[in-house]
């Protein structure tokens, strides 16, 4: 008896794993949801809790000012509109945790190393910091990024798509990403957020996260 009600939990288990591999592969792609989603990534994304003031110290891999960095660009890729944007639920706590816990040292420094050369490019083009530019320059900042002008190399537009990802995983495993239906369009030339969502879309575009 205890062995087919374990056999069945499992079962459920593996159901809800492949939906939710199905759901993000819409998202980001296959290729890259495979790649995040992999070991104890999902039972690790799924027992993190939002935290509203993530930044106010160092977390377990990025520094403070690390943190608050990437929450400014979390609050650019994914927007606050009539729904809480990915800065708004802690997206950039949960990239930390996430980071931690379930990445290679290789992939951590790609973020960290990423976000370096953000801020070096922000001092380089305004002689201020990532987050203290407007938003208007945080935006035109990360298209050139995205596009791989300026002085940022592809190396740099890979690793941004890669932390795109990221940021798209955290907020679609969020209570407001996930409950809601709507769907984010990432494209150069601007952070629109979220756009309507039509019965014949998926929940997610993932327009910009692969090219």
């Amino acid at each position: 008896m205890s062995q087919n009600h374990g056999d069945e939990t499992q079962q459920c288990h593996d159901t809800s794993r492949r939906r939710f591999l199905n759901g993000f592969g819409v998202l980001v792609g296959a290729t890259a949801a495979t790649q995040l989603l992999g070991g104890n990534a999902i039972s690790v994304a799924m027992a993190y809790t939002s935290q509203a003031d993530s930044t106010s110290k160092a977390g377990k891999l990025l520094s403070q000012a690390q943190l608050i960095q990437l929450k400014a660009i979390c609050a650019q890729v994914i927007p606050i509109t009539e729904t809480l944007g990915a800065a708004d639920v802690d997206v950039h706590g949960f990239i930390d945790n996430q980071l931690f816990h379930c990445h290679t040292v290789k992939e951590q420094q790609r973020i960290i190393e990423l976000l370096t050369n953000m801020d070096k490019e922000a001092q380089a083009q305004y002689q201020h910091s990532f987050v203290e530019l407007s938003a208007a320059q945080q935006v035109s900042l990360l298209n050139h990024i995205e596009l791989g002008t300026s002085h940022f190399k592809q190396k740099y537009r890979n690793d941004f798509k890669y932390l795109k990802t990221l940021i798209c995983f955290g907020y679609y495993t969020s209570e407001v990403g996930a409950s809601k239906e709507l769907r984010y369009l990432a494209v150069p030339g601007g952070y629109t957020g979220s756009i309507p969502y039509k019965t014949s879309d998926a929940s997610w575009g993932s327009q910009g996260l692969s090219y």
